[in-house]
This record gives C-alpha cells, structure tokens and sequence, in this order.
C-alpha cells in the first residue's frame, strides 16, 4: 500500500496529494469537515409547510383577500417557479384580484365557500342554484375560485398540487360565469376526472342534466343572514 502520510515535523503528521501536493493533515481533514457540512445544506430535505386549513365537501372553507394581499408576492413567486402554466395561473390570479378590488361589496374581506356531498341522482342548474341560495348567497364565479385556490396556497398546498396533480376531490363543481352562463371546476376522483384543482372546463348548456357534479356555494361573512348561522350541514334533497 502507498504510503501517503509524510512526516515534516516532530509536531504535525502530512499528507501527499495525487497531484504531489504536501498539505497538513490537520488542514485536510478540516477542508472535508466543511465540504460535508455544504453538502449536507445543500441536499437537506427541505420541511412541508403545514396545511392550515383544507377545503373538503360538507365543510365551509374562509377565504380571507387581508391574507391573500399580504401574501401576493410569496404567491406570485410560486407561481413563476411552475413554468408557463404557473405564469399564466398568476395572471388569471392578478385579473380576478382586480374584479374583486373594484368590487368589494360583491367581494368582501371575508368569503366562506361550500362544496356539497354528492346524494342524488341527478340536478338541473338551476337546481343546484337553488341549492347554493339555500344555504349562503349564491352559486361561485371565476373570481371566487381564484381566490380560493390562492387562499389555499397560503394555507400551505403547493401550486404543483393544484396546477398539474389529479383533484382530491371527489366531483367536479358547478359554477357560474360572470358573463352569464356556467362552467366545471376541477376535477373529481369519484367519477376519474383528473383534471387538477385549477382547471375550468366550459359548460354544454343551461339546461343540461348534471348527474356527477355538485354545486358551488358562497357566503358574504361580513353579511351573513340568520339561516347561515344555523346551517352547518346543509340539507340536501
């Protein structure tokens, strides 16, 4: 074996280096400690944030925009990590945070939403209107939704989750759209739709029979009516 450890003094041990170098062992292992200590940095696992709040049926989820404004930059950072397909979701993002600024009474402060538990064959839309009107103020739009999914993503879900992984969810919602009309949001494991949290898919026609989709609801809690109060659980016909 090749003796690589040279005596230079009565006091420090040497090694010779491939390259002939002569260096103090001492200062050799010390160069190693602090690579593996870089190493170690570099390669940490990084911790999960805790998810705070998570939405799921049956159960009013709050969106808070005092939140989301504090929140834009951290937001909108996330968002240009993903790629295009995070870029164009910031941009919807800062168009229906805009909707909303210009319309505060429309969109207060304080939004709760409601996905209802599937339990009947089938609905109409405007049924499932009716169901939403039941137990908040209305049916969800467009600006609802982004605001959820960017309440959500201060919550701790990764924008990965909710731009490119199949909805946890089990059905696809029914919303309204702010132009008149309606649309699908997300996708829905019940029924293999796996479509991810953040899509939209265009609705065929007001009168269709929705037979594996749930309704949608919102409330205003800065204006809650008595009937919400009450209302944990919904009744569903």
């Amino acid at each position: 074996m090749l003796n690589v450890f040279v005596k230079e003094s009565a006091e420090k041990l040497h090694v010779q280096l491939s390259d002939g170098r002569i260096m103090p062992l001492e200062d050799l292992v010390s160069d190693y400690e602090r690579l593996l200590k870089e190493k170690a940095i570099i390669y940490e696992p990084k911790e999960e944030k805790t998810i705070t709040q998570e939405l799921k049926p049956g159960e009013w989820f709050r969106i808070d925009r005092k939140v989301i404004n504090k929140s834009k930059e951290e937001i909108r950072q996330k968002c240009n990590k993903a790629g295009n397909l995070g870029k164009a979701y910031w941009k919807r993002f800062e168009e229906s945070n805009k909707i909303a600024d210009k319309n505060p009474e429309q969109y207060p402060r304080l939004i709760e939403t409601y996905i209802f538990k599937h339990s009947w064959e089938f609905k109409t839309e405007q049924e499932m209107r009716d169901m939403c009107k039941e137990v908040g103020d209305e049916i969800c739009d467009e600006v609802i939704c982004d605001l959820e999914l960017q309440m959500r993503i201060c919550n701790g879900e990764s924008v990965n989750d909710l731009f490119q992984k199949p909805d946890k969810l089990p059905c696809v919602r029914l919303i309204k759209r702010r132009i008149g009309g309606s649309k699908y949001f997300g996708g829905g494991v019940d029924n293999n739709d796996n479509d991810p949290p953040a899509r939209y898919k265009s609705y065929r026609s007001n009168y269709d029979i929705c037979h594996h989709y749930v309704p949608y609801a919102f409330r205003r809690v800065s204006r809650r009516t008595k009937h919400c109060f009450r209302l944990l659980k919904p009744k569903q016909n």
